[in-house]
């Protein structure tokens, strides 16, 4: 079996591939609204408790749809918040 040489890649190649990994993976500005899957991980919940309690947790609905801003989570959470 032959052996592979491996050579170090120079500083300057794994400078511009790591910048351009870096660019790619930010494609666009994260939403500051989650679906309620995504709301329910966020707040550590199942999606079952997140549905029950709609009535208390701030949210929108659009066409059926529900949205959750993450800073009006957070402004509730920290209001609800028991010491």
């Amino acid at each position: 079996m032959a052996q592979m040489e491996i050579r170090a890649a120079p500083s300057a190649d794994l400078d511009a591939l790591a910048a351009a990994l870096a660019e790619r993976l930010q494609l666009s500005e994260p939403s500051p609204w989650m679906t309620t899957a995504e709301a329910a991980d966020y707040m550590r919940v199942s999606v079952r408790w997140l549905r029950q309690h709609l009535h208390q947790v701030p949210h929108s609905k659009v066409e059926g749809r529900l949205f959750f801003s993450r800073r009006e989570l957070d402004a509730w959470l920290g209001e609800n918040r028991r010491s």
